[in-house]
């Protein structure tokens, strides 16, 4: 299923255990491959902390993504 950029900012994002891991901030963009490479996670409101998490991390994205990290 396609999507647009701007639907996945803001998604809370949880690990396959159920456990709350933050915001999606920011995506990262593999030009070479064309394909989403990560997604960046704020850890907290003001974005300060932030986790780096790989494509192939993700389980689901639907009204949430579910990470394995």
């Amino acid at each position: 299923m396609a999507r647009r950029v701007s639907e996945l900012y803001d998604l809370e994002v949880y690990t396959t255990d159920g456990k709350f891991v933050g915001t999606v901030d920011d995506l990262v963009f593999d030009d070479a491959e064309g394909k989403l490479a990560a997604i960046v996670v704020a850890l907290d409101e003001k974005g300060k902390e932030r986790r780096t998490i790989p494509y192939s991390a993700i389980r689901a994205c639907a009204d949430i993504i579910l990470v394995s990290v």
